[in-house]
């Protein structure tokens, strides 16, 4: 697996708690939203469709009941947020990382995600039905009950991660390391795990 890129930050991203009200400016002026540092927001019933984020770090937010449908999230560090049954149905993530977040239920379908590290987060129940995932690492992150249904991984690695009863059905895992990971349960059709990294246990 070749080296994640690192986000790319600003040395001085301006300093926010308003996540709602810049949303709300950002639709308006049909801009996007750039080198922000949001702390401690917390936004509710949000619906994004239009505006993009780049350059911004979202530390310690709460997303309630929001709808980020087809955002692209480039160079952007979520950290310490719950973002639970979010929709970020369709969205991009480049150049992302996910840092000691909470994400039940959280709807990824369909989402891509490209140098991506998502790391200490627990996602169970999660839904990335039909994502694309390129050159992404999960480390310590709890996926049971999650669904990757029909979709595409290149080089991607869980590294200590909990799979249990997660759902793979027709997702090729070839040359996908489970070897750290908990794969009890796991849903397959039968022919997923051809080429895939298990244990002898496993």
């Amino acid at each position: 697996m070749s080296k994640i890129e690192e986000p790319k930050l600003s040395n001085a991203l301006t300093e926010s708690e308003e996540l709602k009200q810049l949303v709300y400016e950002a639709n308006a002026a049909e801009q996007d939203i750039n080198g922000c540092h949001f702390t401690n927001a917390e936004a509710e019933t949000l619906d994004v469709d239009i505006i993009e984020f780049h350059d911004c770090i979202f530390e310690n937010c709460r997303l309630i009941q929001c709808t980020f449908h087809a955002i692209y999230f480039v160079d952007i560090i979520f950290r310490g947020c719950d973002f639970s049954n979010v929709d970020f149905s369709e969205c991009f993530f480049r150049r992302v990382r996910f840092e000691n977040c909470k994400a039940l239920g959280t709807n990824f379908a369909e989402a891509t995600f490209d140098q991506t590290v998502m790391k200490n987060c627990n996602c169970k129940l999660a839904n990335l039905s039909s994502a694309k995932l390129k050159n992404v690492l999960f480390e310590s992150v709890n996926f049971s009950s999650s669904s990757f249904l029909q979709c595409g991984l290149k080089s991607v690695l869980f590294q200590d991660c909990s799979l249990i009863n997660a759902e793979f059905l027709h997702t090729p895992l070839k040359n996908i390391d489970f070897t750290t990971s908990e794969i009890d349960g796991i849903l397959l059709s039968g022919t997923e795990l051809q080429g895939a990294i298990v244990t002898a246990v496993q």
